[in-house]
């Protein structure tokens, strides 16, 4: 894709697909091609044992901490956690992050000492982790690559956009739930975060009731 775009004024999923199809003679509609355009990405055999190992919970949510960018950091899961947990004393969540998110899972799982609550941060690879997130009902996210992953696998998310809107970064194929600010993820209310997640939890349920 380099050397036609380089930069975010284009969705980049959705470019690439427009590409290939360009470059196949346009054998697919534009309708088509929206309908289906998403990331993929292989999980290898070799990433499953130590991630079976976990013995997780059959039914999860997970939670993408930290962040590289301030902007784009949520520094409010602890509000939403308390939210959810208040609601339902049993949901079961896997905190997910890579070395930016040790902190804040720290400080999280000293805040909420349960038994249901799964701390993976920095602990496995980026496929590895991935595969913790296929296993999960709905990924609560910010814009970031571990949100990347949960369209991969096709786990429904409630992600948090700031700058880059959701049109810039997803496609009609993703099961999401977003969430945008103009500045900074911070700015999303807490109250939006669960209107999103029961959204998302309903959505989840007719499907599996086949509704």
């Amino acid at each position: 894709m380099f050397g036609y775009y380089n930069g975010p004024e284009v969705n980049r999923v959705l470019f690439s697909f427009h590409r290939m199809n360009q470059l196949l003679g346009y054998v697919n509609s534009e309708t088509e091609v929206n309908k289906v355009a998403r990331p993929s990405m292989a999980i290898e055999i070799n990433n499953l044992p130590s991630v079976e190992g976990l013995n997780l919970p059959s039914s999860y949510i997970a939670i993408a901490l930290g962040g590289e960018w301030a902007y784009r950091t949520y520094n409010k899961w602890g509000e939403v956690i308390d939210k959810l947990t208040m609601n339902n004393d049993k949901l079961n969540l896997v905190f997910v992050g890579s070395d930016n998110a040790k902190e804040s899972a720290k400080a999280l799982t000293e805040t909420f000492p349960r038994d249901n609550i799964f701390n993976c941060v920095a602990k496995f690879t980026f496929n590895q982790t991935a595969q913790i997130i296929k296993g999960a009902n709905i990924l609560l996210c910010c814009d970031g690559g571990l949100m990347h992953s949960a369209n991969a696998v096709n786990t429904p998310i409630v992600p948090l956009f700031a700058k880059l809107t959701p049109l810039m970064q997803l496609t009609e194929s993703i099961q999401a739930f977003p969430l945008f600010d103009a500045n900074n993820v911070n700015n999303i209310p807490v109250e939006d975060i669960l209107v999103k997640y029961i959204e998302a939890t309903n959505s989840v349920n007719n499907h599996l009731s086949g509704e």
